[in-house]
């Protein structure tokens, strides 16, 4: 439940106005009274729709550059996110990120335990903030943290926009078969009627379902209003992704390159923990929470239950099928001069350029496949429209 809350702090010269998340407004006078902070007034706000986990998560992006910029300029981190909240306070929107965590640090928490403490923060920015807490160094984490989630975003970004054209085309076509069934085919219904009597075959199962469109129009169209709003709730709720996850898996050739997305993923996480001082295990260990499928996880436990017992982390991963025969090699290359980081950065940018590569040429293939499938579905529509037409006009001769 989200309240506006007016409180003052010891020191503070001015009043705090800012948006707080709390099951109750007790709870939430608590947790202010225990950040030191004295509570002029606490008013609920209307619930509003729950923000989804995705842009949840979009969120930290923007903060950590934000932070990053005014540790940079000289602030604490503490000075930072109150600098962060305050802002957001005078611009009259809410920041429960910045309010949330400075409350954790204002009761002495570090950043990474008081990111860990949300419940949508990722895996690997806790893990590249506790590695900037161990080398004093929050700053060279945070950066780590942004370019592995540019190269995730990258790939994403490339999936998207992929998909955008062709839902652009399949929409507009429906678009334009829905207005010919409903608009002009009853007209031509009613000439055909007057001109040449009853239509047969294909027209006439078109007529058909044209008149039935047009006059039940108003239930035609909320009909498809509802598939509408259906078809994207089911696309946010992320069962759409899912089902197309189970899709992919069941075909060897799109496995592959459905891994080739989570293995790059997998690698540049490895190689922010490696960098930031994480020993291959506990890298190994974090990088497993944060893996997409429940294969990939598996194969990572495995592996690294194999160094564990000693194995070398090349024959490790490429047991367990998390590389092939370059990644095992560059991973060899890594045991001999310490560079692991450098060899994960190398696999995860490997993976990720044949991923691109792959929806790129998906792309060509199914954008001209997805044309001619409009153009023969209005076509069909027109030909059948006009045929009787035609053959009127010869009759007549």
């Amino acid at each position: 439940m989200q309240f506006k809350v007016r409180s003052v702090g010891r020191g503070e010269p001015s009043v705090r106005q800012q948006v707080l998340e709390a099951p109750d407004e007790g709870a939430l006078r608590l947790r202010l009274a225990q950040a030191g902070q004295t509570v002029l007034s606490v008013q609920p706000l209307a619930k509003r729709w729950a923000m989804p986990q995705r842009a949840a998560r979009n969120r930290y992006p923007v903060f950590c550059r934000e932070v990053r910029t005014l540790i940079q300029a000289g602030m604490t981190i503490v000075e930072a996110v109150d600098t962060l909240s305050a802002r957001a306070g005078m611009e009259g929107r809410s920041d429960n990120l910045s309010a949330e965590l400075l409350v954790r640090l204002q009761q002495g928490q570090a950043l990474s335990a008081a990111l860990a403490a949300l419940p949508d923060t990722p895996v690997v920015l806790i893990a590249a903030v506790r590695a900037g807490e161990r080398t004093s160094n929050l700053v060279e984490a945070l950066d780590d943290y942004l370019r592995y989630d540019t190269l995730i975003a990258q790939l994403r970004r490339k999936l998207v926009s992929a998909a955008i054209y062709p839902s652009l085309v399949t929409g507009l076509g429906v678009a334009i078969s829905i207005f010919l069934l409903m608009v002009v085919m009853p007209n031509f219904a009613r000439m055909y009627d007057n001109l040449r009597g009853p239509a047969t075959g294909r027209t006439a199962l078109m007529i058909a379902i044209s008149q039935f469109m047009s006059q039940h129009r108003a239930e035609v169209l909320i009909a498809l209003l509802l598939l509408a709003t259906a078809l994207v709730l089911w696309i946010r709720s992320g069962e759409a992704k899912r089902l197309l996850l189970r899709l992919g898996q069941s075909n060897a050739w799109l496995r592959r390159r459905i891994e080739d997305f989570e293995l790059a993923m997998m690698y540049q996480a490895l190689a922010l923990l490696l960098k930031g001082g994480y020993p291959m295990i506990e890298a190994m260990t974090v990088a497993t929470q944060s893996a997409l499928s429940q294969r990939l996880r598996a194969a990572l436990c495995q592996a690294r239950a194999l160094v564990e017992r000693g194995g070398a982390v090349s024959q490790a991963l490429a047991s367990a099928q998390l590389c092939d025969e370059v990644g095992r090699r560059l991973m060899a290359a890594a045991e001999r001069n310490g560079d692991f980081h450098v060899a994960a950065d190398v696999v995860a940018q490997l993976h990720g350029e044949r991923f691109e590569l792959f929806v790129e040429r998906v792309t060509r293939v199914i954008e001209p496949v997805l044309l001619l499938s409009v153009a023969l579905m209005v076509g069909a529509i027109v030909i059948t429209m006009y045929l009787p037409v035609f053959d009127m006009a010869t009759r007549l001769r």
